[in-house]
């Protein structure tokens, strides 16, 4: 799979899901939109100093912990739906596939944990921090869609060796896979701090449904990224009790 099919899966993939899952797809909505308030509440879109001086407001952080899981959380149905488009395979509350992708869950969380809470939050350090997380992301992505797929063969040290010569690939596709809707956000946050009020809600409105589709992105990216790699090294990330798609088929598929 080409560079240019894997991003058009995903897009294509990421669009599907918020179709067909429409309620699941309000979860990090509704996550983003009540980091919102707080920030309103706190004064941060009042002005660029306030801005500035509220960007590490300990309530603001809290609630940006909770957003953090509702970005993390929804990897779980997104990838679910992936192989065959199929959203009651997606949204099923799968028992092994559950227990799996908490192991998995509760590790992202702590690494972002430490991300926020754990290090100065200065530019180099941020920066720094972004590339290594990355890295790391790239590294479990296997392991993450095996859990979120009910498959416990492949663990954090079976990822590792799927993705590690692949993490050049994955990295740029990461980045080419957030930035057309990280940079509407960017926008939309400038446009909060600095346009007019009365336009204050209505871009954090549509600037959380952003955040949806970006969730969704993001997800389906890993998710495509992960089996690319995953087929290259002979693994099969689906269970084999699960009913079965042909998942390179179906990424060149959804590609075109």
């Amino acid at each position: 799979m080409t560079f240019w099919q894997a991003f058009k899966a995903t897009y294509s993939g990421s669009v599907a899901v918020l179709i067909a899952c429409p309620l699941l797809a309000l979860v990090p909505v509704v996550f983003e939109l009540l980091q919102h308030a707080v920030e309103v509440h706190i004064g941060m879109y009042d002005s660029i100093a306030t801005a500035k001086a509220t960007e590490h407001h300990p309530l603001r952080m809290a609630f940006g912990m909770l957003k953090v899981a509702a970005l993390t959380i929804p990897f779980y149905w997104v990838t679910r739906f992936q192989p065959d488009r199929d959203a009651t395979f997606a949204a099923r509350p799968d028992p092994k596939a559950i227990r799996l992708f908490a192991v998995y869950c509760m590790f992202q969380l702590g690494l972002a944990a430490l991300q926020l809470f754990g290090l100065p939050q200065t530019g180099a350090v941020l920066a720094v921090s972004f590339v290594v997380g990355m890295i790391v992301g790239n590294l479990l992505l296997a392991w993450g869609v095996a859990a979120a797929l009910g498959n416990a063969t492949v663990g954090p040290r079976r990822s590792i060796a799927i993705m590690a010569r692949h993490v050049p690939w994955t990295f740029a596709f990461s980045i080419a896979v957030i930035l057309p809707l990280v940079i509407p956000h960017y926008a939309a946050a400038a446009l909060a701090i600095a346009g007019p009020k009365v336009l204050l809600w209505p871009v954090l409105i549509a600037d959380s449904l952003l955040v949806g589709w970006l969730t969704a992105a993001m997800a389906a990216g890993g998710y495509y990224a992960a089996v690319r790699a995953a087929s290259k090294a002979g693994v099969d990330l689906m269970p084999g009790n699960v009913r079965r798609a042909d998942l390179s088929d179906g990424m060149i598929a959804a590609a075109h």
